[in-house]
Parts: C-alpha cells; structure tokens; sequence
C-alpha cells in the first residue's frame, strides 16, 4: 500500500518550527502510513531533519530573493504528488509555495495574511484559546486525528558538544531574543545571583551575539558560549541540559518541546499564546515584566533542587 503523502510549509521561524514539530510528533504517533515532506529555510533545515520526524526537506533559501523563491517551487513542484498539504507559515509566499505543489487537497490557516487565503482549498478555524502550538494542532483532524500537542521532541545530537558532560546540573541561559522588546535588561544580575547562589551548578549562556559579559571571569561555573555554537549543537546542549531560562525565542520552545524545566521572561508578547508548551505542564514556568530577582524563579529554583534530590533531573 502506498504511503499518503504529506506536504508541510513552514520555512520559518524557528520557534514556530519546533511548535509545527510538535503537532507531526502527534501524527505521527496516530498513524503509521505517513511520508511526510517539509518545506524549510536552509538555515533551520538540520533541526527538522534530526527530529526523525520528517522523510524529506525541500529546501528554501530566503536571502536569494525572488531567485530562491522561484527555487523552491520548482523543487516543490518536481517532489511529485501529494495527497495533502498543510501551509503552517499562513503568508503569500508558502501560499505561493502550495500553489507550486500538486496536491488534491491543500490546507491552510484561518488567520492567514497577505491574501494567501485565495491558495487554499480548505481553512483549519482558531481555537478558542489561541496559543501558536494550538492553532497548528487545528490542521490535526483534517488527516482524522485528535487536535492534541502532547508529545516530547528528540532530537538527534552531535559530538562533542562545546562543554562536556561531568554529571553537574546544568542550566542553559538564552539572553537574547528575535525581534524589538522581547529582550529582558537584567541576565547579568540573574546569572552572577545564580552562579554565587549555585556554586555547584554550571551555568551556560547561549546566542549569537558575542560581545563581553560582565561576569565572565568572576564565576568558575559560568560558561559564556555565545557565537561558539552550531544549530545541531545548540538541540544538544538543550537535549543534554537540566533547565532552561529565556525570553521568548526559540530555545525556550526547544526545551520546553523537549520537555525540560523552563524559566520563561516575557516582555511585551503575550506568554499565553507564546509561552512554553504546554502552559499547565508543572516544569514550566513564566515571569512577565520582573524585577532582576521575582517569585517565579524561587519556584523554578525549587524544582530544580527538588527534582535533583529525587534523581529526576
């Protein structure tokens, strides 16, 4: 019997990427006569082929312009038939995308921008309370599966990582975050508070910016590995991490998919429709607008200690 073929179109973010991970996990796990294809940026395109998730990635190169979009439908167009798509990105250029792709039924969101509406043949509705992760789970029943995002994400790893693992807890710090205003001013305060606090504790900040840290050379278990990361070792580090704190941005949807202890800072988005998933697990946890020092990291400090007494972290 042959495989029913799913297109999916979600080239970015990466955070949404993960979330869109997240509702294949689901799929996956109701039906096993799947061949799945998924549209995605180059530079995002490791993390869906190291989830297992995915039989084949179509490759999008956004900084080639037009010439990369005109790229990718073609390739999309050549992959051959498909029995459904899903339009996760909801924007005119995957609509353009599906419209490249033979598909007898194409599906996309009922929030959908930039006219990219007139591409589908079928509009999933909004939940009622619409976290991202819930709004992708919509596209779930039109393939006859429960609209429900439970499931945790592996990842595939490389090695070595960047630091190695010596059995100490270990608790990845992301300071930064894409996008204007979602950037909380009092990481340095938080860390040197933690590393004085913890001095057993390894605390590791991760981004793309490397530019000096005022606590660098003041903390032996502080590890500042900003700019010294590929993609793959980031799904690493967090795979092979305790907890996790962070803005809004792709490494705390990472953690939280896999199903680590979260600490999440939110500035001005809205943590519930951004915040780690699923919002009641009791790992995670969301501080919006704090102080250096708030509540919510005594709750989240306390888990992690108990969790540690008892062997589950």
């Amino acid at each position: 019997m042959a495989p029913f073929r799913l297109l999916v179109l979600k080239p970015s973010s990466l955070g949404d990427i993960v979330l869109g991970l997240q509702v294949i996990a689901e799929l996956r796990a109701r039906r096993s006569d799947l061949e799945i294809s998924w549209v995605v940026r180059d530079i995002f395109a490791e993390v869906v082929q190291r989830s297992g998730l995915v039989e084949n990635s179509i490759i999008y190169e956004r900084k080639r312009g037009l010439g990369g979009l005109w790229s990718c439908c073609r390739a999309i167009g050549r992959s051959g038939r498909y029995d459904a798509l899903w339009d996760f990105q909801g924007l005119l250029r995957s609509a353009l995308m599906a419209k490249a792709a033979h598909s007898r039924r194409k599906i996309g969101r009922f929030d959908c921008r930039e006219g990219a509406g007139f591409f589908y043949g079928q509009r999933v509705p909004l939940p009622a309370n619409p976290h991202a992760a819930e709004i992708l789970a919509q596209f779930l029943p039109t393939l006859g599966v429960p609209p429900s995002v439970c499931r945790p994400l592996h990842f595939s790893v490389p090695d070595p990582l960047p630091i190695a693992d010596d059995g100490r807890l270990r608790v990845l710090i992301a300071p930064e975050s894409r996008g204007g205003g979602k950037e909380w001013p009092h990481y340095d305060q938080l860390t040197g508070y933690l590393c004085g606090r913890f001095p057993d504790w390894d605390f590791l900040w991760l981004g793309l910016r490397r530019n000096p840290c005022p606590i660098a050379e003041k903390f032996p278990n502080f590890h500042d590995l900003r700019g010294q990361t590929s993609l793959p070792q980031l799904l690493g580090l967090v795979e092979r991490s305790s907890a996790t704190i962070a803005n809004d941005s792709a490494c705390l949807h990472i953690a939280a998919a896999l199903r680590k202890p979260v600490l999440g800072i939110f500035l001005r988005t809205d943590p519930l429709r951004y915040g780690p998933y699923p919002l009641a697990d009791p790992n995670h946890f969301v501080a919006q607008n704090p102080p250096p020092l708030f509540p919510e990291l005594k709750k989240f400090l306390n888990r992690l200690t108990t969790g540690r007494a008892e062997g589950k972290i």
